[in-house]
């Protein structure tokens, strides 16, 4: 699934290398806020085996830099912990209180459809920190690793954008894969 996802990533930005220059197209900012929410999967691995930890519910914000129409640097923030089924599932299982936040840092290309529609792709890295429960004792881990995410947007004239994709996020002992709506704006 991770190499899927690098080649989609990979050909996106690689569409745009014959579009590259230094400078942001003058009649649009280069500055771009936005955030997302998402649902999606998570699978747990321990030294002991892996769990499926259920589903999970993140939160994305994020800074863009564009250095032209279609390339651009991304600095986040995420978030996330297990949601409904992972409060069932918890119940039963010897992980609990499962959540994790970080930053990422990544590359963003975009590929224009037509005026405000476009296909994106971002890839980087990601260093997250995990926090959980196992046999009633609280652990923490941290992770440096690959962040990818594949989508749609649209851009309205306003500045103000609406975007959905699908983020893989592969750490140490957690493996993130879900799907973020998300609005952006810029300024």
């Amino acid at each position: 699934m991770m190499r899927k996802c690098y080649l989609l990533g990979v050909l996106a930005l690689g569409m745009n290398v014959g579009m590259l220059s230094l400078n942001a197209d003058a009649s649009e900012s280069p500055h771009i806020l936005g955030g997302s929410l998402g649902y999606g999967s998570q699978e747990f691995e321990t030294k002991t085996g892996k769990y499926d930890a259920g589903d999970t519910v993140n939160g994305d914000l994020y800074y863009r830099y564009m250095l032209n129409e279609n390339v651009g640097f991304e600095a986040g923030y995420l978030a996330g912990s297990g949601g409904i089924v992972s409060a069932m599932v918890s119940t039963i299982s010897e992980i609990k209180n499962l959540s994790y936040n970080g930053v990422r840092t990544t590359a963003y290309g975009e590929y224009a459809l037509s005026r405000g529609n476009s296909l994106y792709a971002k890839l980087g890295a990601a260093y997250t920190q995990v926090s959980y429960e196992i046999n009633k004792q609280d652990m923490d881990s941290d992770d440096v690793g690959f962040y990818g995410a594949v989508g749609w947007q649209y851009r309205f004239k306003s500045g103000f954008g609406l975007n959905l994709d699908y983020q893989y996020i592969p750490m140490k002992e957690l493996e993130l894969q879900g799907i973020n709506f998300g609005m952006s704006y810029r300024f």
